[in-house]
């Protein structure tokens, strides 16, 4: 990890004001393991230097599972967390369930230029901020094709002997991927027939394909050792693999790579909320997002000209190509119908 470089991005980025004591504290959960403990390590201290607020970090366990723990917590008015850092799917049911502080945006001027903007409710309140993203590509071995696919068809045309490897769930973004390649977008998926016909055209790729996984270790040993050819896999692990001289090769299709991003929330109940909105603020200045790229391989947020990242440290962890977007609202509108649909596919 490229530690000097978040020292050096801290002292740039200090207040104008001279640095507080730890007079305050904020909590903050993030995905557990290396994600959590790098954020710890590099990132947090140079928040805490610029504004004097100490950070507790602590990991959070599964979407569904934090969701639940905020929920719960919320019942007795409290919050395990300040600010935690969480999907979209788990943006939209705490909205429903109204879980989430209102952010001032005029408390957060850097959030102004965020390329996708800040997240707002039904009545124009933000209660999430865009924190990070990252990309599903399309994964090969160059040992079977040297060839990189120009588009996502080709997993439907493409020679791969018969070694495809993809994720056996409807909201894997193969759904959008079949939408946006073969039916001109995503107003098909606006209804259960458009579904279905998206559902049916994933079923063509059923002969190709020979693994189903959901053990994406098992995946990537695999694609590594040859026993499959091609599939859809995280942009950031499959560079590493490039990296250390695998024969992998992370390709984003003229259609796009599949875009998630993660976002900033503060439970209601936190009573920590000013603090949380000079971190996200703190957060979505692109010296940060630079520094976040090249330590832990996220694609930032920010406009790409306002950073400094060359053409290759760009191209580890993103691409220029408009992405494709998951679209989550229809997952969770039609998720249970869906799934169900889905898995009836994959078993007939």
């Amino acid at each position: 990890m490229n530690t000097k470089f978040f020292a050096a991005a801290a002292a740039a980025l200090s207040f104008a004001a001279a640095p507080i004591a730890h007079s305050e504290e904020l909590t903050i959960s993030a995905w557990g393991g290396f994600f959590e403990e790098t954020l710890a390590e590099v990132v947090y201290p140079g928040f805490t230097e610029a504004t004097g607020i100490k950070v507790n970090s602590i990991p959070q366990p599964a979407d569904q599972a934090w969701l639940t723990q905020i929920a719960n917590a919320a019942r007795a008015k409290q919050a395990p967390a300040d600010l935690s850092l969480v999907t979209e799917t788990v943006v939209l049911r705490g909205q429903n369930a109204s879980l989430w502080a209102e952010l001032d945006t005029a408390a957060m001027a850097n959030t102004g230029a965020l390329i996708d903007g800040v997240y707002a409710e039904m009545d124009g309140k933000t209660n999430a901020v865009p924190a990070l993203a990252f990309f599903d590509t399309f994964v090969t071995n160059t040992d079977f094709s040297a060839d990189a696919p120009m588009s996502w068809a080709e997993l439907w045309t493409g020679d791969w002997d018969g070694k495809l490897a993809l994720r056996p769930n409807s909201n894997s973004g193969l759904l959008e991927i079949t939408a946006v390649t073969f039916f001109g977008g995503y107003e098909i998926m606006q209804t259960r027939d458009g579904l279905q016909q998206v559902i049916d055209k994933i079923a063509e790729l059923k002969p190709s394909v020979s693994l189903w996984y959901r053990d994406e270790g098992q995946f990537q040993q695999g694609l590594e050792a040859g026993e499959y050819t091609a599939g859809t896999y995280y942009h950031d692990v499959a560079m590493l693999s490039i990296w250390d001289g695998l024969p992998i090769a992370s390709t984003f299709p003229k259609e796009g790579g599949i875009k998630s991003t993660a976002y900033w929330v503060a439970p209601a109940a936190s009573k920590h909320t000013e603090a949380a909105q000079k971190f996200i603020d703190y957060m979505s200045q692109p010296e940060v997002q630079e520094a976040m790229a090249l330590n832990l391989g996220i694609f930032p947020v920010v406009p790409r000209e306002t950073m400094n990242l060359s053409d290759d440290d760009f191209a580890a962890v993103g691409s220029d190509i408009a992405p494709i977007k998951l679209q989550t609202e229809i997952h969770l509108e039609e998720g249970e119908w869906l799934e169900e649909r889905f898995q009836s596919m994959l078993s007939n």
